[in-house]
């Protein structure tokens, strides 16, 4: 099992030239195409959990601009899937945002029986993207993309309607989407043999002291 460190600051945002990186590298699933870095960064304080995601991509692609829509997991996409309970198993949020910022973010037990985060916890959820336009298309001149998201606790409480764990979180990071080069990677392994990302069975850990 993987694990990453989250590193508590005092400060109201990272400095993330002092933040470790964490890889999604492993591909489960590969075919053909480039396989293109993904580095994922995280950071928290008293009161957010901060998320600095890296993405080399040369077929930089984002159709979707709706909250929750079903298919950003399409586009050029990184998603993050976490138990904030910190119990192997237990029910799961999966948070997907595409290379322009637009969010996905729903809390169940399984693939099926989600809790999709309304408008009003998402307007709390802070994203930064470097692509400033609202949808992409790809381009010769694409070479990478980057979000920042702020994540209040808050949020995931109010979702998961649970307390948040505040020693350890198991989860998965993914790299998805895009009409080019689909990516399917993954920071802790899968084995199934179909992309599938809802396997909380797979979820690394990650450590909050």
């Amino acid at each position: 099992m993987n694990n990453y460190q989250v590193k508590k600051i005092s400060a109201s945002s990272p400095n993330w030239a002092d933040i470790p990186l964490l890889s999604i590298e492993t591909y489960p699933w590969y075919k053909t195409g480039a396989k293109q870095a993904t580095r994922v960064q995280l950071a928290y304080n008293d009161v957010a959990l901060f998320i600095n995601i890296e993405a080399e991509d040369q077929y930089s692609y984002s159709k979707q601009t709706e909250l929750n829509h079903m298919l950003i997991c399409e586009d050029s996409c990184v998603e993050i899937f976490f138990s904030p309970s910190g119990v192997l198993g237990s029910s799961y949020i999966n948070l997907e945002v595409n290379c322009c910022g637009t969010l996905h973010l729903a809390y169940g037990q399984d693939r099926h029986l989600r809790k999709f985060l309304p408008i009003e916890l998402a307007a709390l959820v802070q994203r930064t993207a470097s692509i400033k336009s609202p949808v992409k298309l790809e381009s010769t001149d694409d070479v990478s993309w980057e979000i920042e998201i702020t994540l209040p606790f808050k949020v995931v409480a109010e979702l998961t309607g649970e307390s948040v764990n505040p020693e350890k979180w198991l989860a998965n990071f993914y790299r998805c989407g895009g009409r080019q080069d689909p990516q399917y990677a993954v920071w802790n392994n899968i084995k199934v043999n179909q992309p599938d990302y809802h396997r909380p069975e797979s979820f690394g850990l990650l450590n909050f002291k």
